[in-house]
Formats: C-alpha cells, structure tokens, sequence
C-alpha cells in the first residue's frame, strides 16, 4: 500500500501511529480532516508530532483503525483458501 499519508513521526506515539493509519484507511489527510471535522493543518500537526489531538479525536481514529481490522479479519476468515 502507497503511503499517501506522510509523517515524519510516524514511530513516534501512539496517537501518531493511530491517526497515521486511520489516514491510509480514509485515503490521505484531507479525507482525514474532513472525517474528523478539523483542518488540514491540525492534521499535519498532529501527524508530525508538533502537537497531539483532543482524545476525542484520538478516539475517533482508534475506533475507525479497529473496526477497519475487524472487518480485514472477518474478509480473511471467510476467504477460500489459496491454492499452492
């Protein structure tokens, strides 16, 4: 998967690493910004590690980053096994 959602704190924190894939999810930081209902520059800020979201916010992404496995999970379950 492309990275369309550069950070250069990515390994950083916690609340960087989840609002890092909760922007791969939604396919980049204006998707982001415009789920969370913030601007682009907070999500920059945030994403860089010059400032750290609201908890609700962190939340947010935490749950959205969940139920995105929950459901990858669920697809591989149900996926016919490979042939070798």
């Amino acid at each position: 998967m492309e990275d369309i959602c550069p950070s250069t704190s990515q390994n950083a924190h916690i609340y960087i690493k989840t609002l890092h894939t909760a922007c791969l999810i939604l396919g980049g930081e204006h998707k982001l910004a415009d789920y969370l209902g913030v601007t682009t520059a907070e999500v920059e800020a945030w994403l860089n590690g010059r400032s750290f979201p609201p908890d609700s916010v962190f939340l947010r992404c935490a749950d959205l980053v969940h139920a995105n496995r929950a459901i990858s999970e669920s697809q591989k379950r149900r996926a016919p096994p490979k042939d070798s």
